[in-house]
């Protein structure tokens, strides 16, 4: 098929001219809106009850801050409905109260209970506060009608989003005749704070009104700009004099349980009970954590979705263990993403104590020290792992170490440096990765950003090296930027995720997203970007064309559109496509089912998707590809997400796939189910029912989790977990277990 690149630039180049033709929404001046605003915290002695109304005789003694504006769907405008906050504070605890009037009441939109949920269903209230005030770094805390608590970790005006930190804080919200109220309450001691108390913090608010899928913000209201955008916000002022408190928190931890395996051939069960530390934590300064674990146990992880790999390239999959996720902003770096993939990933916290098919690796210790350090962002990290016996194959205890440096430069920018260590125990192998990287921010939209790595290992190899760096203009209207990535055949990284060597990628982008004056469509974005991948000699081995047409409606829908391009050239065949075979009592084979031959193939495609707003009952979004020519057959891909909201309480989230493949006289009809049940009797007790199903393994699964949060950071899990092979492979295996765990913290 012949290549149409050229028909297809002029297709967008006329659309491009077009949209900037459209009457659309004036432009608000690209002024910076740091330090607008500022609000004084108040000292008071006798703190107030966090139950959710401000009528505490201690919240009078404080003045309101109020004037919210919107970014969406007026920007500049006054919010719709009034909010205001107060903020106080006791020798050991920060308090912010938030008042959300409504004129109507009735039509607030709050349904989720379950703690970390992002609550993008409900009407939310955020708080945001930049404590080293360096407009980079800050801490989120979010709350709905119903008093949920989310909160993460921002490094890097939301380069790195850490929603898995979890701290001690507490939230209560009531809704009253007016609308409705939140109290928060935050311990000084579950933030990192300067030494030099008495400067300002940075700080913003922001409310959503979900109904009328408004975002409003006390101060940083620019378009181009998101709630994690630090140097946009206002100022908090007045703290001074408080205790940090705890030195020194001990978390140990206590399992009871069981596992077990059964098959035609196998039967097996353990004793799953154990005790360890799951943390201790000592602030060596009030900007340094130092973090130990021992024997560490990730019972209560959720489970990895189930999911068909229809690319020739592995996986990734997120890591979800909590000892790795909290304070993970500083060791994510040497990162390389195109759209929807990730080219290299240098640290990926995964490779420690998980085999490459996710069976664990038992973790004897681990430490971590993080935080700010005369002037620096560290993160010094190392963890032992032990010997494994997974199925045939004995894994070697190993130790990974991490060192992470980086310095804060000019206003919005930085610079670091870092180095990654493996070394196989009694083994003789080791692999070291070591390099630098900048992320320089300037005129507000205009972003440079460049990476540099090295791999050293046993043996001679010349061409051991990656590097990436891109430069980017993304503002609300205009996107454009070209990116570069190149990956040499003899890189090595055992600690990061780097699918493809041998490779380098150039790939330019270009959007426009205009706003109409008026009507149903609240803005409209057409970002073409152009992959194109060579080996090392310059031979085209890959190209990707992406024509992104995406629309937003004023009601909170919005529709996607997405034609690609693509041509592939293989040097050698590879598996599309296999099964799982029983042979014999014992003997399970993979078998090749689909094997693409090596030649050129070239194929459009479309991926459509329509998302319906979240504050609806039903929410969700359906997704549809075809690939007509796809590596020389057709695939059709399906996805249904779709979200239903019983009650306040219950829940449902379904994710379910179907591929439609035919290759010659070959065709597969793949179903991947995930379904999760979630009911939560109040926002201490909360459960999660898995459902998993997945043809193409054979697998069915079901993963029960009860949490109760009996106080805050600390829980009692109750896990049951079952795994069955189907069709007869694996000799009809069972897995099953039953695991409780309850941790318990003690401050000193």
């Amino acid at each position: 098929m012949p290549h149409r690149r050229p028909i297809c630039l002029l297709a967008s180049s006329t659309f491009l001219a077009a949209a900037a033709a459209l009457p659309v929404q004036a432009q608000a001046p690209a002024a910076s809106t740091h330090g607008l605003k500022t609000a004084a915290a108040v000292r008071v002695s006798a703190p107030p009850v966090v139950d959710g109304l401000l009528g505490d005789e201690a919240w009078a003694q404080a003045k309101p801050s109020e004037g919210f504006r919107q970014r969406d769907p007026q920007e500049g405008a006054p919010a719709t409905e009034r909010t205001e906050f107060r903020v106080l504070y006791t020798t050991d605890t920060l308090y912010i109260g938030i008042e959300c009037f409504d004129s109507n009441p009735a039509g607030i939109v709050a349904g989720e209970r379950r703690r970390d949920n992002d609550l993008v269903n409900d009407d939310t209230v955020s708080v945001v506060l930049d404590t080293f005030h360096d407009h980079r770094n800050s801490y989120l805390f979010r709350t709905n009608p119903l008093g949920a608590q989310y909160d993460a970790q921002v490094t890097d005006e939301g380069k790195d989003v850490n929603v898995n930190w979890d701290e001690k804080w507490d939230a209560a919200s009531r809704t009253t005749d007016a609308g409705w109220s939140t109290e928060i309450a935050i311990p000084f001691k579950s933030l990192r704070v300067p030494d030099n108390q008495g400067e300002s913090w940075g700080l913003d608010v922001e409310r959503v009104i979900r109904r009328k899928n408004e975002q409003t913000y006390w101060n940083s209201y620019r378009r181009g700009f998101t709630l994690q955008s630090a140097s946009q916000w206002g100022h908090l002022t007045g703290l001074q004099g408080f205790d940090t408190g705890m030195r020194l928190r001990v978390k140990p931890y206590v399992v009871g349980g069981f596992t077990q395996q059964s098959s035609r051939v196998l039967a097996d069960r353990d004793n799953a009970s154990d005790i360890g530390m799951e943390v201790l934590k000592y602030r060596v300064t009030p900007g340094l954590t130092l973090d130990v674990t021992a024997n560490t146990d990730f019972a209560q992880t959720e489970v990895d979705a189930q999911t068909v790999n229809l690319d020739r390239f592995p996986l990734f999959f997120p890591e979800k263990r909590e000892f790795f996720l909290e304070g993970a902003g500083i060791y994510e770096f040497g990162q390389a993403r195109s759209e929807g993939t990730i080219d290299a990933k240098l640290f990926h916290s995964r490779r420690i104590g998980l085999s490459d098919t996710r069976e664990p690796i038992p973790i004897r210790a681990g430490a971590r020290l993080s935080g700010n350090a005369g002037g620096f962002a560290v993160g010094l990290m190392n963890v032992q792992t032990g010997e494994a016996r997974l199925g045939a194959r004995q894994v070697r205890g190993s130790n990974y170490s991490v060192v992470r440096l980086k310095r804060n430069v000019l206003g919005r920018s930085s610079i670091g440096g870092f180095v990654l260590n493996r070394e196989i125990m009694d083994g003789g192998d080791f692999n070291r990765v070591y390099g630098g990287d900048a992320n320089l921010v300037f005129y507000r939209y205009l972003t440079i950003n460049g990476l540099w790595a090295k791999s050293d290992q046993p043996g001679n190899a010349a061409n051991d090296w990656m590097s990436a760096g891109s430069i980017t203009w993304d503002s609300d209207l205009l996107l454009a930027g070209v990116e570069t990535v190149a990956v040499e055949p003899d890189f090595r990284d055992d600690l990061g995720y780097v699918p493809r060597r041998d490779m380098r990628r150039i790939t330019p982008v270009i959007g426009i997203s205009p706003r109409p004056r008026s009507g149903p469509i609240r803005q409209i974005s057409f970002q073409p970007r152009f992959d194109t991948v060579w080996n090392r000699e310059w031979v085209v081995e890959s190209r990707r064309d992406h024509y992104n047409l995406n629309i937003d409606f004023q009601s909170g829908d919005s529709i996607v559109f997405a034609p690609h391009h693509r041509v592939e050239k293989l040097d050698e065949p590879f598996v599309f496509r296999d099964r799982l075979v029983n042979l014999g009592p014992g003997i399970n084979v993979r078998q090749p089912v689909v094997v693409v031959p090596a030649g050129e193939y070239a194929w459009w495609y479309p991926r459509m998707t329509y998302n319906l707003n979240p504050a609806r009952r039903l929410s969700g979004n359906v997704v549809f590809q075809a690939e007509p020519g796809f590596f020389g057959g057709d695939l059709y891909e399906w996805i249904f997400s779709p979200r239903l909201k019983v009650t306040d309480t219950l829940s449902l989230d379904l994710s379910y796939s179907i591929n439609d493949g035919h290759f010659g006289d070959v065709e597969f009809l793949d179903h991947i189910v995930n379904m999760r049940v979630n009911y939560s009797m109040n926002n201490q007790w909360l459960t999660t029912t898995t459902v998993q199903y997945n043809n193409v393994d054979a697998f069915a699964g079901v993963n029960f989790r009860l949490d109760y949060i009996f106080r805050p950071g600390d829980d009692f899990f109750l896990i049951y977990n079952e795994g069955r092979a189907l069709n007869d492979t694996l000799d009809g295996q069972r897995d099953r277990s039953l695991v409780a765990k309850l941790t318990y913290s003690l401050d000193f």
